[in-house]
């Protein structure tokens, strides 16, 4: 499978091109956990609120994200697959550790609250470091392997079945941000 000329179904391809905005806001938070890093003083604090802020716009984004692989096409994808194949259990294992790293960051930081000091900053912004090493090897492991997986295992139905379960979720995700 040549990952260059290898064209995916419409809802793999969704999949896929929701990595691009979720990358693009991985990189904006890990920049400003870089600063923290690098930064001293009261600016540390004023860039955890922002990386605070981030994180948890990021975070919400990404459970839609996982939400449609874990329920649309990893289950499709377990029928197809031998018993034997470790390849969703793996997915799954990586999307718990990623969600775990996020909601450490913020459930510390939310413990932190008002009173945050530099240090505490400084410490906790290592789970969101952690969260994009994870996520970021993650990314490539499902371009890389998951999604042509996924296209050439699939039937027709398979990917029919797919393209639907993600038109519903979206349209679930598009209610739920109007209310």
């Amino acid at each position: 499978m040549e990952e260059l000329n290898l064209v995916l179904c419409a809802p793999l391809q969704q999949l896929k091109d929701e990595h691009v905005s979720l990358r693009a806001e991985m990189n904006l938070f890990y920049e400003i956990a870089e600063e923290i890093e690098c930064e001293s003083g009261p600016a540390v604090v004023l860039l955890f609120a922002e990386l605070f802020a981030r994180v948890s716009a990021f975070t919400e984004e990404l459970k839609a994200h996982s939400k449609r692989e874990e329920d649309g096409l990893f289950p499709l994808m377990v029928r197809r697959l031998e018993k034997n194949d470790h390849t969703i259990a793996e997915m799954e294992e990586e999307h718990e550790k990623a969600e775990q790293h996020l909601q450490d960051f913020l459930t510390e930081a939310n413990q932190a609250g008002t009173n945050i000091d530099e240090h505490d900053a400084q410490f906790i912004t290592v789970s969101a470091v952690q969260a994009y090493a994870t996520l970021t090897q993650h990314f490539a492991k499902e371009e890389k392997v998951l999604f042509p997986l996924a296209e050439a295992i699939l039937s027709l139905d398979d990917k029919t079945e797919l393209k639907q379960l993600l038109q519903t979720s979206d349209r679930q995700s598009r209610k739920s941000q109007i209310s």
